[in-house]
């Protein structure tokens, strides 16, 4: 009988060695910078897309918005950005 406990505790003290070891490899391999893609010569954090400079006119296509709109047959009565909280439905 001491002899099973005495190999369940040592397959035990194994496991959680084991299981510390993958642990720490799995942490050590997700925060490491080894791979950067991006700027890997650089001081700078990496990015994941380069910034496109643009104007006023490519998000909104420069046309004003007025209230009631209609989007894909779906209409909007009011603007929900001019609310404190715009999460509010109304």
């Amino acid at each position: 009988m001491d002899a099973i406990l005495a190999t369940l505790g040592i397959m035990g003290v194994g496991a959680i060695a084991i299981s510390t070891y993958v642990f720490l490899v799995a942490a050590r391999n997700y925060v490491s910078d080894d791979d950067r893609p991006y700027g890997a010569n650089s001081s700078e954090p990496a990015s994941p897309h380069p910034l496109i400079a643009r104007n006023a006119t490519d998000r909104r296509g420069g046309r004003p918005v007025t209230f009631p709109l209609a989007v894909n047959g779906i209409l909007i009565a009011i603007d929900r950005r001019t609310l404190a909280d715009r999460r509010l439905m109304i």
